[in-house]
C-alpha cells in the first residue's frame, strides 16, 4: 500500500514540475487579448491653436482647396495620436461651394503630421459671415443646449433602426420655428453596429412638432 501511495505522489510531482516548466512563449495569444486603441471623445470640441497648427502642417501640401477647422471631435492613441477634425472645405474653383469635411490627422511622436483620411459631405455650409433675415447664423457656443438635444431626440425617435448622437451644433435658422444644423454620430441598431458621422438638419415647427429635414453622410475622398 505504501508503495502505491509513493508511486501516486511521484506521478503528481512530475506533472506539477512539467506544468511549471512549460515555456509560456509557446502559448497562443487570442484575438481577445489584443487591445487596439479606441477613439476618445474630447471634453471640449473647441479648436485650439495646437489643433489649428496641426491641421495647417498636415494640409500644407494638399492642392485643390482649403480646410478650415470647425470642431475637434476625437482622438485615438496609437504610436503617436490620430486626431479627427471637422472642417469647412472650400475647393479652389471659380465659384466654390463650401462644404463640410472630416479630416483625420496622424501626429507621430516627433510632432510630424500627415493626413490619413478625408471624408467629404455634400452638406453646404450655410452659415455666412454676414447674417441676413431668414439666414443661418452661427451659435454662440458649439455645445448643444438641452433644448436642441430634446429637439433631436424627438425628431430621431421617428427614425427606426438608428440612434442619433449629437456632437456639435453648427448653425440655427429662424423660420416658422427653428432649423438646426448639427454634426451627429449615427449608430444602426444591429448586432455589430458601425457608427458613422452625418450632418443632420432638424426642424422644430412653431407648434412644437419636430422632424429631420436632411441627412448628409460623409464619404471617403477617393469615393466621391
Amino acid at each position: 500500500m505504501k508503495k502505491v501511495l509513493a508511486l501516486i505522489l511521484a506521478l503528481m510531482l512530475g506533472i506539477t514540475l512539467a506544468a511549471c516548466g512549460k515555456d509560456k512563449s509557446d502559448e497562443k495569444v487570442s484575438d481577445s487579448d489584443v487591445i487596439t486603441g479606441g477613439w476618445t471623445e474630447p471634453e471640449s470640441t473647441e479648436v485650439t491653436d495646437e489643433v489649428k497648427n496641426l491641421l495647417n502642417k498636415a494640409t500644407a501640401q494638399l492642392a485643390g482647396g482649403t480646410y478650415e477647422p470647425v470642431a475637434y471631435i476625437g482622438s485615438q492613441v496609437v504610436a503617436g495620436t490620430n486626431h479627427r477634425i471637422l472642417c469647412k472645405f472650400t475647393p479652389a474653383t471659380k465659384d466654390p461651394k463650401t462644404t463640410y469635411a472630416i479630416v483625420t490627422v496622424y501626429e507621430d511622436l516627433e510632432g510630424n503630421a500627415e493626413i490619413i483620411e478625408i471624408l467629404h459631405s455634400e452638406a453646404e455650409v450655410m452659415v455666412k459671415e454676414e447674417v441676413i433675415d431668414g439666414g443661418w447664423f452661427a451659435p454662440e457656443t458649439s455645445k448643444l443646449s438641452k433644448e436642441v438635444l430634446d429637439v433631436l431626440k424627438k425628431a430621431s425617435a421617428n427614425v427606426a433602426g438608428a440612434v442619433y448622437t449629437p456632437v456639435v451644433l453648427l448653425g440655427t435658422q429662424v423660420v416658422a420655428g427653428f432649423n438646426y444644423s448639427m454634426l451627429c454620430e449615427i449608430t444602426p441598431v444591429t448586432e455589430n453596429p458601425e457608427s458613422h458621422y452625418a450632418i443632420v438638419v432638424v426642424n422644430q415647427s412653431a407648434d412644437g412638432t419636430t422632424s429631420i429635414l436632411e441627412t448628409y453622410d460623409f464619404v471617403a475622398e477617393d469615393a466621391k
